[in-house]
């Protein structure tokens, strides 16, 4: 098959970079493959962080990929969709993961031919802050595909509870295992290059800080932990976040069990972080799939996490971590109590078993049935 994907590669940051990157690569091994990504991936006061390129990835970039989308130009939209036309894929598969590529990506559609089967890989039908014209926004992009591709039986009841009777088939689908950072390091090695000592215990949030994470619910539940350990919060904060969490950390007087690293943790340093850790914490308010827990079981990490969207679908309950009811300091308190008096050895081992189970060449080849079918599969076991 010829396919045209259209979403984020590396260099740019995060997950759903690095699922865009290396979906090209398994689907490439058996089609031909094209990748339309951008030179502008977001307005800058919709990315509140810092620069949205990890220059530690250059390196990784897909030689395959254009990088001829501007957000804020639409004639490069117009003439990228000329540029996918005229190469005539039998598939096209666009990225949807925000709001702020609806327009862009209606427009694309518009201009390809109606036979060209457009498939949306959403890896969030909803929006992480949700508004009402998000909303309507993002209904007008699923209602275009052909197919869509979902990764949590969550996702798919919002897709069907949006679309109605117009859904189109719906492929649920698991979230792969993110191999980001390389291969693990050594628990004490790991430690000692971050500068903690190798008997502590440590319990990472990671990544970027926002307040559907739920950091600050961490940070409330602290005070409740029994074992000594230390919160790690390695990643970028947004907006008022990390002001809130430091007067959080004041007020429960915790300066000596937390540790923040508020700044973006590059590629080349994630294998450290998660490697140190004995447990990977997500407390998230709300969340569809979550790649931190993807690469928690890359890393062989137990994961304790909410019970919100498709955790539960991954995280298993004793084997590979603990699940959490959500929005509860006292319930993550004694999530981490629960994981941290566990069998450390026995809940990484599922953590490592769940990594191949959850793996890119069983996801490249349900993403092909995708491509070319027009029955709804569900490939998440």
């Amino acid at each position: 098959m010829r396919i045209a994907i259209v979403g984020p590669v590396f260099p740019y940051r995060g997950g759903i970079s690095y699922c865009t990157s290396r979906l090209a690569s398994e689907l490439g091994r058996r089609h031909e493959v094209r990748i339309s990504s951008f030179s502008r991936q977001f307005p800058k006061r919709f990315y509140p962080g810092g620069d949205d390129v990890d220059p530690t990835l250059a390196s990784r970039t897909p030689s395959n990929a254009r990088f001829s989308l501007d957000v804020l130009n639409p004639f490069s939209w117009i003439m990228e969709a000329l540029a996918i036309r005229r190469w005539r894929p039998d598939a096209v598969i666009l990225v949807w993961w925000i709001w702020v590529w609806a327009i862009p990506y209606l427009v694309i559609r518009k201009l390809l031919p109606r036979s060209t089967r457009v498939v949306l890989q959403a890896h969030n039908v909803g929006e992480k802050e949700s508004a009402r014209w998000k909303v309507k926004l993002s209904r007008a992009m699923l209602s275009v595909a052909d197919a869509l591709i979902v990764h949590a039986r969550s996702e798919e009841n919002e897709a069907r509870a949006r679309l109605g009777d117009t859904a189109p088939p719906i492929h649920r689908l698991f979230l792969p295992v993110h191999e980001m950072g390389g291969a693990a390091v050594d628990r004490p090695e790991a430690r000692q290059r971050l500068g903690f000592s190798a008997d502590e215990t440590l319990v990472l949030c990671f990544g970027h800080v926002r307040p559907y994470k739920g950091v600050d619910l961490a940070l409330k539940a602290w005070n409740r932990v029994r074992r000594p350990a230390r919160l790690i919060v390695a990643g970028e904060f947004w907006w008022d976040q990390e002001a809130l969490c430091r007067r959080i950390i004041e007020d429960e007087k915790i300066e000596d069990r937390v540790h923040i690293e508020g700044r973006f943790i590059p590629d080349d340093e994630i294998a450290l972080w998660f490697s140190a850790a004995d447990l990977i914490l997500a407390p998230y308010r709300s969340e569809a799939q979550s790649g931190v827990v993807m690469t928690a079981f890359h890393f062989g990490r137990a994961v304790a996490a909410s019970t919100v969207g498709g955790m539960p679908e991954v995280v298993e309950d004793g084997v590979n971590g603990f699940l959490i009811p959500p929005e509860s300091p006292e319930a993550i308190a004694e999530g981490v109590n629960r994981a941290l008096m566990a069998d450390r050895e026995a809940l990484e081992r599922g953590a490592r078993e769940s990594a191949g189970k959850y793996s890119w060449e069983r996801y490249g080849c349900a993403v092909e049935t995708a491509l070319g079918a027009g029955s709804e599969v569900d490939s998440d076991r």
